[in-house]
């Protein structure tokens, strides 16, 4: 755990944060079998006896504790006041997702707003841009050109449906790097080129070509932002990559712990089977393949839609059972989708911040301007 001395002195309060991404390593690895104990369950376990112990060692039995945490941390924090009520006095969240949602297309369907509220045509060059990739990725023979196009690291098999999904995923990610990118800058105040501004100017630019010209662009910025040479298309090595369970693998970091527990737990697969939404290409049964190809064959459809159905029935989902608890959501953050964003009761209120995104209902600061809270 980690003693926070600035949002100390801000609440006069002890505050300290605490990690639950598995990385304590009393494993020898993170093979599936020792993944076995990952889950939200032990994480609340975990926290309730840390601030039982805590409580002890520094004679804060008597006083009251507040759970506060953002994103998944903000489920956790909404999960251990209405599990352990007798050790928590009161909760507060920004952007947690508190209903697991096996197909999350809803999160695609945001980002989608917000780019055809900033720009509409931008929103239509994206669209098409996906739609013409899409096309080309079905017939071999643009696989070369697609290649070259847009800096492959490796040829695109042929008629290798993951491949050309996982393609397709990498691809959408870039959409939400400008997206994201242009979140920071109006929010923390930082500049950088690479935003919404930047993509859209791009996407609109007859110049450069069609629509699908103009995304290559795109592509090769965000390629040059990253440093990188190429962009990978290679299903196989993600794969190989999420299935590596050593505790000296990069994707230790938090990947695969937090895959396993999409798989086993919440879902949250941010697919494009919604009509309403810019993309298409990576549809459910492809984050449901990964899930069986890096944790096992036993990993099935059902066996991940039951974890799901679990968790909404161990927590309640939108139903929440509890008190005491604040949770705080902006309406340009995808994953205010599913979470609370109105009143449940009076000590349930929501805080719905137009314009605001994950992160930044906690933060401190006087650069968030066009703020309303509803």
């Amino acid at each position: 755990f980690i003693i926070k001395p600035m949002l100390s002195n801000i609440f006069s309060t002890l505050t300290i944060a605490t990690n639950s991404m598995y990385l304590s390593f009393n494993y020898r690895d993170l093979s599936t079998a020792s993944l076995r104990y990952l889950s939200s369950r032990q994480a609340l376990a975990d926290i309730a006896n840390f601030r039982t112990e805590i409580a002890k060692k520094r004679g804060l039995s008597k006083n009251k504790w507040v759970t506060f945490g953002n994103s998944y941390g903000g489920s956790l924090a909404v999960w251990s006041r209405i599990k352990y009520p007798n050790l928590f006095a009161a909760a507060v969240s920004s952007s947690a997702p508190i209903q697991a949602k096996l197909n999350f297309y809803e999160y695609n369907e945001v980002i989608g707003r917000i780019l055809s509220t900033h720009n509409s045509e931008c929103s239509k060059a994206v669209k098409e841009a996906f739609a013409i990739l899409g096309q080309m990725l079905k017939r071999p023979k643009y696989n070369s050109k697609v290649e070259k196009d847009f800096m492959l690291c490796e040829p695109i098999k042929i008629n290798s449906s993951k491949d050309t999904a996982f393609l397709t995923e990498n691809m959408i990610h870039i959409i939400y790097f400008f997206v994201h990118k242009q979140i920071n800058k109006l929010m923390r105040g930082e500049p950088d080129e690479l935003n919404i501004d930047n993509l859209c100017d791009n996407m609109t630019d007859a110049s450069l070509g069609s629509p699908y010209d103009r995304f290559t662009k795109i592509v090769h910025l965000f390629l040059k932002s990253k440093h990188k040479d190429c962009l990978s298309a290679s299903y196989s090595d993600e794969v190989e990559g999420l299935s590596n369970s050593s505790l000296d693998n990069l994707h230790i970091k938090y990947e695969r712990q937090w895959f396993y527990q999409c798989c086993t737990e919440f879902g949250f697969f941010k697919t494009t089977d919604s009509k309403n939404q810019l993309f298409s290409g990576t549809p459910l049964r492809y984050f449901l393949q990964i899930c069986s190809d890096v944790f096992g064959p036993e990993f099935s459809r059902d066996l991940v839609a039951r974890g799901v159905k679990t968790t909404n029935k161990y927590y309640g989902g939108f139903n929440v059972n509890g008190s005491k608890i604040i949770f705080s959501n902006g309406s340009n953050d995808p994953w205010h989708r599913l979470g609370i964003t109105k009143d449940i009761s009076e000590d349930l209120p929501a805080v719905f911040i137009k314009g605001n995104t994950v992160l930044n209902s906690q933060r401190p600061t006087n650069r968030m301007k066009s703020i309303h809270a509803l």
